[in-house]
């Protein structure tokens, strides 16, 4: 990922989201994947949410039919990143940048598969939540919740979330 020549090197030999692999010989070694994550900036008086982790899905289908995936952590992964409920403020560390290079470990030149990419940043309130805060729903005492609000204190209702962000899947073919 230090590579200054990255990029130049990717669109050189690379496959763009969305394409295809060309069909490798059956010694041939695995794919290299190259991913590589910015924060989102965010926007006026609200800053973008840091990065958790990169990770690969990999999807293909088995002789007899079954359809599998594997999710793999490339770059970052779990942290301790929370929310405080009361105020919707972050807590926890998290990326500004996440890059990494991977290989396929049980990459099979003989079968189908797709790979994509999925970026997923750290924990962040619900919309709702930063309404339950902002109107200071306390929820230990139901009868105190405004009108209006009781979904603050619904169990249904998950107070938060985790954005992610996904690549069109690249795609592999055996040769005939």
């Amino acid at each position: 990922c230090s590579d200054p020549q990255l990029v130049a090197k990717g669109y050189q030999g690379g496959v763009p989201m969305g394409g295809d692999l060309a069909a490798k010989p059956r010694a041939a070694k695995a794919p290299t994947f190259v991913v590589n994550a910015l924060q989102d900036a965010g926007a006026p008086g609200r800053a973008g949410t840091p990065l958790q982790r990169v990770q690969i899905v990999k999807g293909w289908v088995d002789t007899q039919g079954d359809v599998h995936e594997r999710v793999v952590d490339v770059a970052g992964g779990p942290n301790d990143a929370s929310v405080d409920l009361a105020t919707c403020e972050p807590r926890g560390e998290g990326h500004k940048q996440l890059c990494s290079v991977w290989s396929d470990p049980s990459f099979d030149a003989k079968q189908r598969a797709f790979y994509y990419a999925r970026v997923l940043e750290n924990p962040t309130c619900r919309w709702s939540q930063h309404v339950c805060a902002a109107n200071k729903v306390d929820c230990s005492d139901p009868s105190h919740v405004p009108p209006g609000l009781a979904a603050c204190c619904s169990p249904e209702q998950a107070p938060t979330l985790q954005e992610r962000a996904w690549t069109s899947p690249i795609w592999y073919s055996p040769a005939k």
